[in-house]
């Protein structure tokens, strides 16, 4: 089956419409040798040295890093996003486009949101609470659904209406950290919702429960708002999509397509679940971003080679349970001690490190091999 998938993306928005022309000027710059995943890959680097500055200048996401690291993570957001949008058109224009080309840039995506939380985290200064848990298991179940929706559907959901979509998402981002770079980030988000509208003249109009409340606290209670709504969306499209209950579908046969549907979420809500179980004053929060991000990686791109291969994913992955695991072990062992905390999700850090990159590493040789190509190089292989 993977050998004829087809890849059917989301309908363009108006300002992938507008911006088109300049990433088709951009891809034609390149050499016609050059492999599509390559500039897949190039992309990728762009976010893993942002995400080693940010590690080392705000390694837990409670201090703020300097305003030359902040402005690379908004430069670094921009190419990334720019050599994604690039990486298709250079493999239609070379007539290289394959399911491999599909894992490559969804499972770059995927794991690139590490990036992505730890830029909003660390200019946000929320580490060490349960703020930055909500900001990494939002974006990375977001991030799933949207391949549990390719995965139902066969169509990989890009935007939600004409105005707002991955493009939008990811300029913005690369826009506000350009922009926070030149302002103190701390003064500004640490405010109160009273004093921030006070300016405007809107503080009447603000619920008293409201006042109080921080900016940085304020936004990402609003993220949180605009991941159920896309949660919900997703849910309706899947439920109702004509695959899970077509028209000529019995009741019995609609119930069960979707209970099964639906049931494909369950390893991902668990892991989230779990996230939260961990006290996060506890333990030292890139341990568990990591070692979280790892693993909802590894079902993220395990759900990404699945839909491709038209092949059933578990319903429970069993990569989940050491985690969930050393979730409760951290919550009720009141013997163990912090060091004992972090030891243990450095090493799951690690574990699921591994794991992901050997899973991806024998998916690619498995569909190279199948589809008999290079995964770097145009050239087809003779074996």
């Amino acid at each position: 089956f993977i050998a004829n998938h087809q890849y059917r993306g989301g309908e363009y928005t108006h300002l992938d419409n507008l911006l088109n022309p300049f990433w088709t000027y951009l891809t034609e710059l390149l050499p016609l040798w050059l492999a599509p995943n390559m500039v897949t890959t190039l992309g990728g680097m762009h976010c893993a040295l942002a995400y080693g500055t940010l590690w080392y200048y705000c390694p837990d996401f409670d201090t703020t890093p300097p305003d030359w690291v902040v402005m690379l993570a908004g430069y670094c957001t921009f190419a990334y996003y720019t050599l994604d949008c690039m990486d298709g058109k250079q493999a239609r224009r070379t007539g290289s486009s394959s399911p491999l080309g599909q894992l490559f840039d969804h499972g770059f995506d995927c794991i690139c949101t590490l990036f992505f939380v730890a830029t909003f985290s660390s200019y946000l200064e929320i580490g060490g609470t349960h703020w930055y848990t909500l900001l990494q298991t939002s974006l990375q179940f977001c991030f799933f659904m949207a391949q549990w929706e390719e995965y139902n559907t066969h169509v990989l959901p890009t935007n939600s209406g004409k105005w707002c979509g991955v493009t939008e998402m990811n300029y913005f981002s690369a826009l506000l950290a350009f922009v926070v770079s030149l302002i103190d980030r701390e003064a500004f988000f640490h405010k109160s919702m009273e004093k921030t509208v006070a300016s405007f003249g809107l503080t009447s109009v603000l619920p008293a429960f409201v006042k109080d409340v921080e900016l940085r606290h304020f936004l990402l209670g609003g993220w949180g708002v605009m991941s159920l709504i896309l949660i919900s969306l997703s849910l309706k499209r899947v439920l109702f999509h004509p695959r899970v209950a077509g028209d000529d579908m019995d009741a019995s046969e609609i119930r069960f397509n979707r209970i099964n549907a639906m049931s494909k979420l369950a390893s991902p809500f668990l892991l989230c679940v779990a996230a939260f179980i961990v006290p996060p004053e506890f333990i030292r929060t890139r341990y568990l971003s990591v070692s979280l991000g790892c693993v909802l990686s590894l079902l993220t791109k395990k759900m990404i080679v699945f839909s491709m291969a038209k092949m059933p994913f578990a319903i429970l992955q069993t990569d989940i349970f050491p985690f969930i695991i050393a979730a409760i072990w951290i919550r009720c062992d009141t013997r163990l001690t912090k060091e004992g905390g972090d030891f243990v999700l450095g090493v799951l850090s690690i574990w699921y490190a591994y794991r992901m990159l050997r899973w991806v590493n024998i998916s690619i040789n498995q569909i190279c091999t199948k589809l008999g190509i290079y995964c770097f190089r145009l050239k087809k292989r003779d074996d």
